[in-house]
């Protein structure tokens, strides 16, 4: 499509960060209005209002991974699909062996302006506890990972819920 190498490997590998944390943290309201792409690649999330698995649309995907982000990744079967599914692998590993710094981070959070957090810091905790999937060794958490990317990719709810909305905000 007469993409730049270095862009196309930035929007792999920022997408794969994005899935990643924002499945972690429970962020919703993940729908196409809410990410930006800048021009070297760099995807980003614009709207933090609702996270710890706070979700305004029903049945929302456990990442956000639509056809569109796959499709500019070259298709399932592409090398840079391949290559996003090790790095969120390797991201969410990495994550995982840092949970007690995490744990500490939002456990400091509890006197923030953050509500979510503010109103229920052992709650804030037990999400993070759960997604971490603390329990499992790397390569059950691997598996995990590569279990909710097949997931995420193939869900047809979400596609409802995006099609919905974009139509309700062009009737605004």
């Amino acid at each position: 499509y007469g993409i730049a190498r270095d862009v196309l490997d930035a929007f792999v590998r920022s997408c794969a960060g994005y899935c990643v944390a924002t499945y972690v943290l429970g962020v919703g309201d993940r729908h196409l209005d809410n990410l930006m792409l800048r021009p070297d690649g760099r995807l980003f999330h614009i709207d933090f209002g609702f996270i710890l698995g706070a979700d305004p649309k029903p049945f929302p995907p456990p990442m956000k991974l639509c056809r569109e982000m796959i499709e500019a990744m070259g298709g399932q079967g592409a090398p840079e699909f391949q290559l996003f599914r090790t790095l969120c692998c390797e991201a969410y590993n990495c994550l995982r062996k840092s949970a007690p710094l995490l744990l500490s981070l939002f456990h400091l959070m509890s006197a923030s302006g953050v509500a979510a957090v503010r109103a229920s810091p052992e709650g804030a905790a037990l999400h993070l506890r759960q997604k971490l999937r603390l329990g499992f060794d790397e390569e059950q958490a691997v598996a995990w990972m590569q279990a909710l990317i097949d997931e995420s990719s193939s869900a047809l709810m979400p596609q409802v819920i995006e099609a919905t909305h974009r139509f309700a905000q062009y009737w605004r």
